[in-house]
């Protein structure tokens, strides 16, 4: 059975955005070098929205930094959970004790208007090639490429930006052979305004009562 609550319980970010940069980021994220996934990050005063334009059942996820929640909106049934964000302070904390450390190459490039510094992370013989702007905010773990199936794990590159105003503008990662494993990189910046009404659940979607959960799943879906 596909646990579709599961899922999205699992989808929690690595750390808050900065309020300076409002518009949206959309990435491409290939995972070894098979079908490739465009990713949309919308961001605004402190407010994150993240959305997989390809996945029709789930209709995005909202991070509101004031109100300290996370809101998981599901378009298959028209509904939203409302979740507590986790403590970034902490999360944070966790992260500079992780064994996956950033380290400044020197290299530079400019990337959609924006330089971008090259750093790299090593973590469990797996190396990650970061290019790194600031002046966009920093960066949430990014939600799995199939929300019917389960989460991905979150990576060490990922705990590695917690925190810090470094925005990965080019994602590369490799196994312990040296294999390319996967890339993610912005394909657009629009620094642009956006409504508030993208960073709020939708008109006419029912708020899911966590009591009225079924057992293994959501109601109204099946296996």
């Amino acid at each position: 059975m596909k646990n579709y609550l599961l899922a999205l319980l699992l989808l929690v970010p690595a750390a808050l955005p900065a309020a300076s940069f409002e518009g949206k980021v959309v990435f491409k994220t290939t995972v070894d070098r098979g079908k490739s996934e465009e990713i949309s990050y919308l961001m605004k005063g402190g407010k994150l929205r993240i959305e997989v334009p390809g996945q029709k059942e789930m209709g995005g996820m909202i991070i509101d930094v004031a109100k300290k929640e996370t809101i998981m909106i599901m378009a298959e049934p028209r509904m939203y959970l409302v979740m507590a964000l986790p403590d970034v302070a902490a999360q944070a904390a966790a992260a500079s004790a992780d064994d996956a450390k950033l380290e400044k190459t020197g290299e530079t490039v400019k990337l959609l208007g924006y330089v971008a510094e090259k750093y790299i992370t090593t973590a469990q013989g797996k190396k990650t090639e970061l290019w790194l702007a600031q002046g966009l905010g920093s960066f949430m773990s990014l939600p799995d490429s199939n929300p019917m199936g389960g989460a991905r794990p979150e990576q060490a590159w990922e705990r590695a930006l917690a925190g810090k105003d470094l925005f990965p503008l080019r994602v590369v990662s490799h196994d312990q052979g040296g294999k390319e494993n996967f890339r993610m990189e912005a394909t657009a910046i629009d620094r642009t305004p956006l409504p508030d009404s993208l960073f709020a659940p939708p008109a006419g979607y029912q708020k899911l009562d966590m009591g009225g959960m079924i057992p293994g799943g959501m109601p109204g879906l099946r296996p």
